[in-house]
């Protein structure tokens, strides 16, 4: 039975794709945020956010040169997915400037993270085909359920704000961006089920790659104050525990906490630019010694499970 067959009623990826939504800035009263301003916090965190959805383009580059992009359904969703998300952005781009502040200034970094990230971004791309040209398609089951785990951070995130800043042209606006991401969990979330069900090794593959991913996606290219700020004021205790709730329910990843983790981790004292450049090369060495685990790891797991069901 292939992916497509385990998932119940099936997906219209052409419909999506067909109706995509694009600006948001013609429903968005500038008048009413000059007459009733947001706080500066309200400001701040929508900053971070719109650098969230603006750095899908980053993650995209990386996972549309594995075998995931050989999957048409998969990067039908995915391109749509992105387009969407960029004019996400942009419509947070344009409150935040409203309001006198430049949302780029989160992205100022010190030389040494600045250096880091520059050196992730080179490599990533290149390390990553590699590797996952290696794994084959099960590492498709990886990127929708990175995709799923961010979408519900984003959304838990944007829910939280609505509660803290009622004001109405605001709650309007994140109520038109969350009915878009309800689109995008329509796809990711049975989809990344139904991969991680059909095999044992993609269940592997995430439960490697999922804690070392800085979530939420876009958190490496901002500076670290901005990620403690959006944990501190949205993504709160409760808030993570939900999220990764979700997760655990997900075939073989019971055992995560991985937001709980990324939260932890943002909330602590920096460690400085040293820290960030070495968590950097780790990375880049998990990824390149992760092809041989992983073919190890499958060698021994389909041998384990041959009879028996998957899950």
């Amino acid at each position: 039975m292939s992916v497509e067959e385990r998932v119940p009623g099936r997906f219209d990826v052409r419909d999506f794709a067909r109706t995509a939504v694009g600006s948001h800035r013609g429903e968005i009263d500038l008048e009413a945020f000059a007459e009733h301003p947001l706080t500066d916090r309200t400001v701040r965190l929508l900053a971070y956010l719109r650098e969230l959805e603006r750095s899908t383009m980053t993650y995209l580059r990386n996972v549309l040169v594995t075998p995931t992009h050989k999957d048409a359904r998969v990067t039908a969703f995915l391109t749509t997915w992105a387009f969407e998300k960029y004019w996400i952005a942009d419509a947070l781009e344009v409150i935040v400037r409203a309001h006198g502040v430049d949302p780029t200034a989160i992205e100022e970094l010190p030389r040494f993270k600045a250096f880091a990230l520059e050196l992730s971004e080179r490599a990533t791309p290149i390390v990553e085909s590699f590797r996952a040209n290696a794994i084959g398609p099960d590492v498709i089951g990886v990127h929708l359920t990175t995709v799923a785990v961010d979408e519900w951070m984003t959304e838990a995130a944007y829910e939280r704000l609505k509660t803290l800043d009622p004001n109405p042209e605001l709650v309007s606006l994140l109520e038109r961006i969350l009915d878009v991401k309800k689109r995008h969990r329509a796809f990711v979330e049975p989809d990344a089920r139904a991969r991680l069900t059909a095999s044992r090794r993609a269940q592997n593959l995430a439960r490697r790659a999922l804690p070392r991913t800085p979530w939420p996606i876009g958190a490496a290219s901002v500076q670290q104050s901005a990620s403690t700020f959006f944990y501190e004021e949205l993504l709160d205790a409760e808030l993570t525990a939900g999220v990764d709730a979700k997760v655990r329910e997900l075939p073989g990843l019971g055992a995560l906490h991985v937001v709980r983790a990324a939260r932890e981790r943002a909330l602590a004292p920096s460690r400085g630019a040293g820290h960030a450049l070495g968590r950097t090369l780790a990375g880049l060495r998990y990824r390149l010694a992760g092809t041989k685990a992983d073919d190890t790891s499958t060698s021994t797991t389909s041998t384990s499970t041959k009879g028996g069901a998957t899950g």
